[in-house]
């Protein structure tokens, strides 16, 4: 079974933070009253933490395609997560990111998950229009 490489990288990130955290706890029962078994359990909710998280994070740690910039916006689909009306700016969900948006100009409203197309990019603002529906497979 192969791991993903979004939790390989989460893995890797990890690392430091449970050297640090071992390296703590092997102090602590040395040079304190803190039992092994003890610092073995604390040590096992450490790891049970970073697990308990990765699905929160592992968009994060995923790889983006495309050209990255302007240009690599300029046609991506992604969500409308509120309405887009032509006189007030909204958010929608293009890949794992969020973005400010405005409908282009000449655009019927639309609304709340709607699919959206980014046809021009003004400063950190995506303009957008209705996206073509997707042919069923």
């Amino acid at each position: 079974m192969a791991i993903s490489r979004a939790l390989g990288r989460y893995m890797l990130l990890q690392i430091p933070g449970l050297f640090i955290v071992g390296v703590s706890l092997v102090l602590l029962v040395r040079w304190t009253s803190l039992s092994e078994p003890l610092a073995w359990g604390l040590f096992g909710l450490w790891v049970l933490k970073d697990a308990a998280f990765y699905p929160i994070l592992r968009i994060g740690y995923e790889t983006h395609t495309g050209s990255g910039g302007v240009d690599g916006m300029l046609g991506a689909t992604g969500v409308a997560q509120e309405a887009l009306a032509p006189d007030a700016p909204g958010t929608v969900h293009i890949g794992p990111e969020r973005w400010t948006a405005r409908l282009a100009a000449g655009a019927a409203p639309l609304p709340a998950g709607a699919r959206v197309r980014v046809v021009a990019v003004h400063n950190l603002t995506l303009l957008v229009e209705a996206a073509e529906p997707q042919a069923p497979f």
